[in-house]
């Protein structure tokens, strides 16, 4: 059970019924849509997060999701390359939402616009959550298919976390993908123990910068001890 979802869905309900007061007709929309909310948070499973599987020989962290170019994919870990298995295309993330929330502004104005953007995101999480329910195998979360994201660590240069968002860069190109709030300070450790040295943060870079700056002073002093005592 999805208890966001669940919540939204009654509060449209809520919603329209008092608009229904006023304005009888909205509710062949309003109705169908705030019980579909309902459906589909009671039947959409809660997501698993983090998946650290020590009985796994290949796979060393499964993270759930993560946003790249609009797509929503799940994060494979392997011993050697990380597999990006995408959950759900840029049409089901941003394209569903829009159309839904057009035909709710054209029947209910603003408050339609809401309850269909709002069906729009329900239905994503539900369709993505059916994705992760048929990778369940560990064959199914190792193999790359033709919509999936394949990066070996030895062509990574550096990987690094900043905020909520992560970068994979290589040589030639850089890939980001962004995730749920709260993950960042979770992945930290696990990422630092995955790519070791090629893994950075905001903070270690931070760190690197100001001891660069104070480098560059210490030297500029002894330059400038060594100017006085010259003269």
């Amino acid at each position: 059970m999805r208890k966001n979802i669940l919540a939204a869905g009654i509060t449209l309900l809520a919603l329209a019924l008092l608009f229904g007061v006023s304005y009888p007709t909205g509710l062949l929309f309003s109705i169908p849509i705030s019980i579909l909310n309902i459906i589909l948070g009671l039947i959409t499973r809660t997501p698993p997060g983090f998946e650290i599987q020590p009985e796994s020989a290949n796979i060393r962290l499964v993270i759930d999701r993560g946003v790249v170019r609009a797509s929503i994919y799940q994060l494979v870990f392997l011993n050697s390359q990380l597999v990006l298995k995408r959950l759900s295309s840029v049409t089901v993330t941003v394209i569903l939402a829009f159309v839904l929330a057009v035909v709710g502004l054209e029947v209910l104005g603003i408050v339609g616009a809401l309850m269909g953007g709002i069906t729009g995101f329900s239905l994503q999480e539900f369709l993505t959550q059916r994705m992760r329910n048929k990778m369940g195998s560990e064959m199914q979360l190792t193999s790359v298919g033709k919509s999936d994201i394949e990066i070996a660590y030895d062509d990574l240069s550096e990987v690094r976390l900043v905020k909520s968002r992560l970068y994979l860069i290589t040589e030639t190109s850089s890939l980001s993908a962004s995730f749920p709030r709260g993950y960042s300070r979770k992945m930290k450790p696990m990422l630092a123990n995955i790519f070791e040295s090629k893994f950075t943060t905001e903070e270690s870079i931070r760190a690197v910068e100001a001891a660069e700056k104070e480098n560059e002073k210490s030297q500029h002093s002894r330059g400038d001890r060594g100017k006085l005592s010259r003269r």
